[in-house]
């Protein structure tokens, strides 16, 4: 009976754990400011644009997430575009009040096109890959999450990527303030969001 109690214990607490950062971190809509982003092999340009995201659960610990971004910028006569999306199917694991993790399957698209005005060159390809995140509660406000994610482009060369998350979040009630840095393979982006909770 002590056994069967501390086990009903346990799943309480994780369930608690899990739905004291749901709202937070898997039910909200969201609108970064990209104020930066970069591609390591052509470093003149700056891109910045925006991107957004919603997300919600669902089960017990089940979510879904979009996302869509659109970057841009110029530089010597040469407009660079970059937009993708991705979708994501989720599911947390709750450690403690303060620990949680997630891992996340994942489908996309990235398109990048440089143009001159005479001369277009670019690519557009899918991709589907997996993630995982870890979050912490710092303080009852501050959200800290690190997050590592494989790639699978649809085109024969760097066909395989992975990038690296690294965030935080300020909570005010339902809104949320936060910064995110990601670094893939090939390029990052730094941006500041704003997050509606609900």
């Amino acid at each position: 009976m002590k056994t069967i109690l501390a086990s009903l214990s346990l799943v309480g607490a994780m369930t608690m754990a899990s739905s004291a950062f749901a709202a937070q971190d898997y039910d909200f809509v969201q609108l970064n400011g990209v104020v930066k982003s970069e591609y390591s092999d052509i470093d003149e340009f700056d891109l910045k644009g925006f991107e957004l995201r919603g997300s919600k659960s669902f089960g017990s610990n089940f979510f879904g997430e979009l996302r869509y971004r659109d970057l841009d910028d110029s530089y010597s006569g040469v407009d660079f575009d970059e937009s993708r999306w991705n979708v994501s199917l989720g599911y947390v694991i709750p450690m403690s009040n303060k620990v949680h993790f997630d891992v996340r399957a994942n489908y996309g698209d990235i398109d990048v096109e440089l143009s001159n005005g005479n001369e277009t060159i670019g690519f557009d390809t899918k991709y589907y890959g997996v993630s995982g995140y870890a979050h912490y509660g710092l303080t009852q406000d501050i959200n800290l999450y690190a997050g590592l994610e494989f790639q699978k482009l649809d085109i024969d060369e760097g066909d395989d990527q992975k990038a690296y998350h690294l965030g935080a979040t300020y909570t005010f009630d339902a809104i949320s303030l936060g910064t995110e840095y990601v670094k893939y393979s090939d390029s990052d982006a730094l941006s500041l969001f704003v997050r509606y909770s609900f």
